[in-house]
């Protein structure tokens, strides 16, 4: 499942109706798979993270963020937990129209160019954002440069 979720996001041009759909598929299975116990692993819960990060509504990110979460704790040396843990949190934020705390999250203007989403820069340090493996916000705000969108 999360190979096809990545690959859904990979190709230049995205049809977003389908990839919507086949999300929706994947955060149904991933909620079969929990109910029947089988989502079990560090790698599992990450994985389940990841899928319902790519959600729709802020209840699919409280779930993203809960999973990745239990990922970080059953593996604390595991990078890629953290920075979810990170990400989702501020999908969470952006989805209610408030700003993010760690700059994991941009946004694309009707013009094609990309930026970060307005973050609150006294929500958390750049000590916490490293604890999670996330850049420090100035090199998020350096990143987040505007450019056009692929």
């Amino acid at each position: 499942m999360n190979k096809a979720d990545t690959a859904d996001r990979a190709p230049d041009k995205i049809d977003w109706t389908v990839v919507n759909a086949n999300d929706a598929q994947r955060r149904q299975r991933v909620s079969e798979m929990l109910a029947r116990g089988e989502i079990r692993t560090a790698e599992d819960y990450y994985h389940a993270a990841m899928i319902y990060q790519h959600g729709e509504k802020p209840k699919d990110f409280q779930l993203a963020h809960a999973f990745a979460v239990i990922a970080s704790r059953l593996e604390p040396g595991q990078p890629a937990p953290k920075w979810l843990i990170a990400a989702s949190w501020d999908r969470y934020l952006m989805w209610k129209k408030l700003p993010q705390w760690y700059g994991t999250q941009y946004q694309v203007s009707k013009d094609g160019v990309r930026s970060l989403y307005p973050v609150d820069p006294n929500a958390v340090t750049d000590a916490d954002r490293a604890a999670l493996h996330v850049p420090s916000l100035a090199e998020a705000m350096a990143d987040a440069q505007p450019k056009p969108a692929n």
